[in-house]
């Protein structure tokens, strides 16, 4: 189904001077129809790349150069496009492939394309929203949905296409354990259909899901494995910067008591809501200065959306908001972020200034922080960014772009971050950066508050907090709270 021999991808030059950047360097790969792989490798390896050429989009639509053998469905992609239908793309951002005015016309959109009948259209639609827990959310914009939901909305557009290959750029990544399990079915519906599936990505879980998969490094594949033996290839990954196990997460257990006068965090009585849907419904919550708080909940619980109102980004409809014994209510966003370093959950939002370097100067020089250049260069040492220092932040990977906006947020030295899933797009040597940062943290006494579906570190938290429908229905240790998110379905 899929046949690659000694392909070579590289992108134009960054400038006029400097060489092409090579990705793919004589790479070979071979799979037969109805067969499951995966293709890991560390942030930077190529493999959202490898998903574009695959899926014939690179470089037709992105630039550079390819050359080598590629067939996919016995179509040679070197010399034309595939045809219509014929290969599914799940992109890593999933809101860039979405552009409808509301889900279900988002799924319809593919079939009606390949001109498919009305009647047929419209047992699609339904069949998908159903397999993908999207019924009831079928009027609203994608725009206006969580990443979560918006990642399941794009697999659901392609699946109801029933494409004859599938090429998943991390899946799994930014879902709730539902969510996890609703794509986890879609794709075996599929392979059980015939769909070949490729993905790509950093966690070893993923390939217990597929029948074998390969090490992404230097351009090319290597060290095969399957789903059963992948236990024996951990240490190579491991190596590579692929993952890391828990055994090897620094200590993130209390270092300071907690001071709850004032406490950093104080909400009483928050209402939000977007148009006519409410989102907050009455949060009461407390937060002592020095506290590691992990917030876990399905996709669309608000969890966002509270976490916005935290830095004034949003605003109480009803409700007030005190961040260190002061009301948010007369402050700017700006002064506010003087206390709250606020990490959003996609990346590229926040990224705007013409180098690494500069993004991470930026909020330190606006706020007139002492130390700056120490601060940037610790910073920048701490999540690995010296080397791409300057290069524009937005051409960088998913996973580097991660990197640059909590480097962004380290070098405010705020008493109190936000973290609004911070772990997706990291591989292993990002997680390391990431957690030895938050040991960091408890080290100072600074206040955490984590949104997150990683449970092994919500589970590290001093306190787990569930919300649901836009309320908490749980708050305590996690040992007690995060079972809760199977009970209540969330």
């Amino acid at each position: 189904m899929i046949r690659a021999t000694a392909l070579h991808f590289q992108y134009p030059p960054r400038h006029t001077h400097e060489p092409p950047i090579q990705v793919l360097n004589g790479l070979d790969l071979a799979l037969e129809p109805e067969e499951s792989m995966v293709i890991m490798g560390p942030t930077g390896a190529g493999k959202s790349t490898l998903a574009y050429v695959l899926a014939g989009l690179a470089p037709r639509y992105t630039g550079g150069t390819l050359s080598g053998s590629l067939q996919v469905a016995r179509q040679d992609l070197v010399r034309s496009p595939p045809e219509p239908g014929t290969i599914g793309i799940l992109f890593q951002d999933a809101a860039t492939q979405l552009f409808n005015t509301s889900v279900e016309d988002e799924i319809a959109w593919g079939l009606e394309a390949l001109g498919w009948q009305a009647e047929r259209i419209t047992g699609a639609v339904e069949k998908a929203l159903n397999r993908f827990g999207l019924r009831t959310l079928r009027h609203r914009p994608p725009w206006a949905l969580s990443v979560g939901q918006q990642k399941r909305l794009a697999l659901a557009a392609v699946w109801a296409m029933q494409p004859t290959v599938l090429i998943l750029d991390e899946p799994f990544s930014g879902l709730d354990p539902q969510g996890r399990q609703e794509v986890d079915a879609a794709m075996t519906s599929l392979q059980s259909g015939g769909t070949t599936t490729v993905i790509m990505s950093s966690r070893p879980q993923v390939a217990q899901r597929v029948q074998r998969g390969e090490l992404l490094l230097d351009g090319v594949l290597s060290h095969p494995f399957t789903g059963e033996t992948i236990h024996q290839h951990l240490d190579r990954l491991i190596e590579a910067g692929v993952c890391l196990p828990t055994s090897q997460w620094p200590d993130l257990s209390l270092q300071h008591p907690w001071c709850s006068d004032p406490p950093a965090v104080e909400i009483q009585g928050l209402h939000f809501g977007y148009e006519r849907e409410e989102v907050l419904r009455g949060i009461t919550l407390q937060i002592p200065s020095g506290q590691f708080i992990a917030i876990v909940g399905q996709n669309g619980a608000g969890k966002s959306t509270l976490a916005r109102h935290l830095n004034g980004l949003l605003r109480p409809q009803r409700g007030k908001i005190y961040i260190l014994g002061r009301s948010t209510h007369d402050r700017a966003t700006g002064e506010i972020a003087r206390d709250v370093g606020f990490l959003f959950q996609r990346p590229e939002r926040q990224l705007f200034a013409p180098t690494v370097y500069e993004e991470v100067a930026y909020g330190v020089r606006q706020l007139a922080l002492p130390d700056a250049e120490a601060r940037v260069q610790d910073a920048l040492e701490a999540f690995g960014l010296k080397e791409v220092a300057d290069l524009p932040p937005a051409l960088l990977g998913w996973g580097l772009q991660r990197s640059v906006t909590l480097a962004s947020l380290a070098a405010l030295e705020t008493p109190i971050v936000v973290l609004d899933e911070p772990t997706v797009g990291l591989d292993g040597r990002g997680m390391a950066q990431l957690l030895d940062w938050l040991s960091r943290l408890r080290r100072e006494g600074r206040t955490i508050i984590l949104i997150t579906h990683e449970l092994p570190l919500a589970a590290r938290a001093d306190r787990a907090i569930v919300l649901a429908q836009g309320q908490i229905i749980a708050d305590g240790p996690p040992s007690q709270t995060l079972p809760r998110l199977w009970e209540e379905g969330a």
